[in-house]
């Protein structure tokens, strides 16, 4: 077997493991708190999808993940999900509002 000297350089091969993630979601979940878990692969796929639409919201997320999966090590799982819960609600509301203002 040949070895490419570029392998991590091809799009394509990253595209396809991308692809079978979105059209297979719930591959790996990961429990984060008794009644909470996470689609660890689906999560990974919207970080990688927000890098190049935005890298600073990609690094966020990343961040984010980071913060619930030590948090859920630790035992801390439910509080920080409901944060996040909290937040993304919040943000859902300013993006909102927003377009709201935005057609008056």
């Amino acid at each position: 077997m040949e070895k490419s000297e570029n392998a991590w350089e091809d799009e394509e091969q990253f595209s396809g493991v991308w692809d079978y993630i979105n059209e297979n979601p719930r591959i790996m979940g990961l429990p984060l708190s008794e009644n909470k878990g996470i689609d660890l692969l689906s999560a990974l796929h919207d970080v990688y999808r927000a890098i190049g639409l935005d890298p600073q919201a990609a690094r966020m997320l990343l961040t984010l993940l980071a913060n619930v999966l030590v948090a859920a090590a630790q035992g801390d799982g439910e509080e920080v999900v409901e944060e996040v819960i909290v937040q993304e609600a919040m943000l859902q509301i300013d993006k909102k509002l927003k377009e709201i203002i935005d057609e008056g």
